[in-house]
């Protein structure tokens, strides 16, 4: 496949740090109101001070990691890998404790998908960053997404309140609760729609920006925030119900920002979700369970670091939000560890990797289904990202489950069909949609 620039400008992580740095530093104060806020104390809490050895959310880190001993000294300590960490003991828990299916439970699906709706202009002159085939993409998505019929939906890279208008109108139409954060220009790009059959009465809503910012963050755009949104209702059979959606800082260089926003996200699910609610965190992490090495080889003849340390807001949001990782449940126990089977086998061939994804004919017909859903094997991802990136595994649907509720009946990746538009096919998106299916337990 011969590559053709669909973006007015393509992602070069280092490139991008260097030319928006000093941009960003000003616009910091004009369109973030602050950068930074007070938030809750590192170690001021119990979660804080959670030793990692016997820690079955951390166990993979024992021994290839050097530096922290806490949680708290993780996300605030530097941090040496002396090894992989490989997650699989984890991965295999979490399939394995799947609970049995009760009598009457009630079905529920559940999606995350980061719907790619990017469209920026800095001063409202210079044109910074478009996703490709924009407006073809955007006048088809509100109707694909809800003409599913999905109960719970969190959507992000919703930016613009033009987009918002469409997502609503199309959600109201089709039997939907729509819930965002207001658009003041651009904003968080959250969207969380629940089907009226489940939740008859509207939900509340809390939205709230990160108190970690990084003022330098040039993805999306310099003065967009990073926050979460979230949606209390009242299912109509199962009780309180509390979805939480995020879309956590981009690239492996932000793992400590990234961390502590699934710390603050954690702490504010503990304070607001009762303990008997349901809880659902959705969202595009920017981080996977599991990479094969540290470093990802460029096509410059440099490479990108801090892979390993790119897994640790995973497992750092579930220690937080008491959740687990729900499409690892609906996987069969052969493929319970896809991430790391898959992420093994991919190739690294740099030379050839702005031609053909990952530099080898035919790599992308053997990766299973629901290997990863952010990949240079989506036409769209590898139009703005091509080989600069690990395909991974990024989009997610995490459940607290203290009451083993929750029996998860299938789990895969969807929205990842070739549609018509602007005279190509592809995907609606740069990323697939993480699909959870359920059967929960009466309250």
């Amino acid at each position: 496949m011969r590559r053709t620039p669909l973006a007015p400008l393509r992602y070069n992580p280092r490139a991008m740090r260097l030319a928006l740095s000093f941009p960003s530093l000003a616009l910091c104060g004009v369109l973030l109101a602050s950068c930074a806020r007070e938030g809750i104390p590192l170690g001021s809490v119990e979660a804080d001070r959670a030793p990692l050895a016997g820690n079955t959310l951390f166990a993979h880190y024992q021994g290839a990691l050097q530096g922290a001993t806490t949680v708290s000294e993780l996300l605030s300590q530097p941090l040496r890998f002396t090894a992989r960490p490989t997650p699989r003991a984890l991965l295999l828990a979490m399939q394995a404790a799947n609970p049995p299916a009760a009598a009457g439970a009630v079905p529920l699906s559940v999606v995350s998908y980061n719907v790619a709706l990017l469209d920026v202009t800095l001063f409202g002159l210079v044109q910074y960053s478009q996703t490709p085939h924009l407006e073809a993409r955007r006048a088809l998505l509100p109707q694909a997404v809800f003409s599913q019929g999905y109960d719970i939906i969190g959507l992000q890279e919703v930016w613009s309140p033009a987009d918002l208008r469409r997502f609503r109108s199309a959600g109201e139409a089709m039997g939907y609760h729509v819930y965002a954060s207001p658009r003041t220009g651009y904003t968080d790009g959250l969207l969380v729609a629940v089907r009226r059959a489940v939740s008859p009465a509207a939900g509340t809503v809390m939205a709230e920006q990160y108190t970690d910012i990084d003022a330098n963050e040039f993805f999306p755009a310099p003065g967009f925030s990073r926050g979460f949104l979230a949606v209390r209702f009242e299912h109509a059979t199962l009780g309180a119900t509390v979805v939480y959606v995020s879309h956590t800082a981009a690239f492996p260089s932000a793992y400590k920002l990234r961390m502590h926003h699934a710390r603050e996200l954690g702490l504010h699910a503990r304070a607001h979700t009762p303990a008997d609610a349901l809880l659902f965190v959705l969202g595009d992490l920017n981080a996977a369970p599991y990479y094969r090495a540290d470093t990802w080889a460029l096509p410059d003849g440099t490479a990108e670091p801090d892979w390993y340390a790119n897994t640790l807001s995973y497992p750092v949001l579930m220690h937080y939000t008491g959740a687990v990782d729900l499409a690892i449940r609906g996987r069969s126990a052969a493929e319970a560890d896809l991430d790391i089977t898959a992420g093994d086998a991919v190739p690294a061939n740099p030379a050839e990797a702005l031609r053909v994804p990952f530099g080898t004919p035919g790599y992308c017909a053997t990766v299973p289904r629901d290997a990863f859903s952010a990949t240079d094997c989506n036409p769209l991802y590898f139009a703005q990202y091509a080989a600069t990136e690990y395909p991974a595994r990024i989009d997610f649907v995490f459940g607290r489950d203290p009451g083993a509720r929750l029996h998860v009946a299938e789990s895969r990746l969807v929205f990842t069909e070739p549609v018509a538009y602007g005279g190509t096919t592809g995907p609606l998106s740069d990323h697939y949609g993480q699909l959870v299916r359920l059967l929960v337990a009466p309250r």
